[in-house]
């Protein structure tokens, strides 16, 4: 497979994978919780689900990356999609850490350890600026890039515009679900963020590569 060929079908891919794989994390959670340390309860009682969900969340968020390099890809080379993709990739950047915390979080709550020691650990690590602090600004990073590109996709016509909009509305669903510990919210984001992302894939798959298409020109000036 040609390099150009590979690269594409990567991108691609990782569009169909971040959100699925999002939507497995979100399955497998044991609940979320308003407060830590009923999370932590939690997670004494389900260690292997909270496994489960904490390397797939991080996995998810890893994939992300990918995914949006793919829907900068599709726009016409200018400022804004630079500055949009750099601003969500920065607030992915955020975002991942802020997914490998919980693997943290499910050492934490493993069966034997001090609950209320635990706790305190966790309550002073959230409420220290920071740390709290940059992971919210990071989510808000994150939607402010995917609205952007969510815009220049509306006006570069690439993919249809329910694509467009479903990519930053999943965004925002997503951050409101892990806000307001809402397993249903959770779901259905990722669902959102898959139905926008697979046109996206179909888009990357089926355009001209550029060096190709350089190349034409080339040869029809020649």
């Amino acid at each position: 497979m040609e390099p150009v060929r590979l690269r594409r079908v990567l991108l691609s891919a990782s569009c169909i994978a971040a959100p699925l794989v999002g939507v497995a994390a979100a399955v497998a959670v044991p609940g979320l919780q308003d407060s830590r340390g009923a999370e932590l309860k939690a997670i004494a009682a389900h260690q292997h689900r909270f496994y489960v969900y904490a390397l797939c969340i991080l996995l998810s968020s890893y994939l992300l990356v990918p995914a949006v390099l793919a829907v900068t890809g599709l726009l016409r080379e200018s400022s804004s999609r630079v500055l949009a993709g750099v601003l969500t990739q920065l607030g992915l950047v955020v975002a991942i850490g802020d997914a490998a915390v919980e693997l943290m979080y499910w050492k934490m709550g493993r069966a034997g350890a001090d609950r209320a020691q635990m706790t305190a650990l966790a309550k002073a690590y959230e409420d220290a600026p920071g740390s709290g602090l940059i992971y919210s600004i990071g989510g808000i990073v994150v939607l402010i890039g995917m609205v952007w590109l969510g815009v220049l996709l509306w006006r570069g016509g690439t993919v249809p515009r329910w694509s467009a909009v479903a990519l930053p509305l999943g965004t925002f669903a997503n951050i409101a679900g892990f806000a307001s510990a809402g397993r249903p919210i959770l779901v259905a984001s990722y669902v959102v963020l898959a139905i926008g992302f697979v046109p996206v894939a179909r888009a990357v798959l089926a355009a001209p590569a550029r060096s190709t298409a350089r190349a034409t020109e080339v040869a029809a000036l020649a």
